[in-house]
């Protein structure tokens, strides 16, 4: 069996590739839901409206910049530190005047090629 071996330009072409999709696969595109390269934990998980809650995350990529933290229309900034790492706390669990029992999402965002993209997510469930 013959086989061709590519030229050096043609290999250097394919790892290019190769390295363009696998850098985007790990952050969420299009709303699905992929594995975050950091960790995003909420304390306490179980609260009632009204109670506040700390979010802590943990192995954020330090190249892409500061983390935005959304929950119920709200947003809190913060920037990671050398390990990629950030807290925010008192975050409130209000919307409008109350927030009714069930569970939300507590999402993380950065800025991935241009635009806000979620880089971490997790969830607090509100009790009455």
């Amino acid at each position: 069996m013959l086989r061709k071996k590519l030229p050096s330009f043609a290999l250097l072409a394919l790892l290019a590739l190769t390295v363009a999709v696998f850098a985007g696969a790990g952050y969420g595109d299009s709303g699905k839901h992929n594995k975050y390269p950091g960790t995003l934990t909420a304390t306490p998980t179980v609260l009632h409206a009204g109670d506040y809650f700390t979010v802590t995350g943990c192995g954020y990529d330090t190249s892409l910049g500061n983390v935005v933290v959304g929950f119920t229309g709200g947003s809190w900034g913060s920037a990671l530190d050398s390990k990629g790492c950030f807290t925010i706390a008192n975050i409130p669990a209000l919307s409008g005047d109350t927030l009714p029992a069930g569970t939300y999402p507590v999402e993380a965002f950065q800025y991935v090629r241009g635009r806000l993209v979620e880089t971490g997510e997790t969830s607090v469930t509100v009790v009455s």
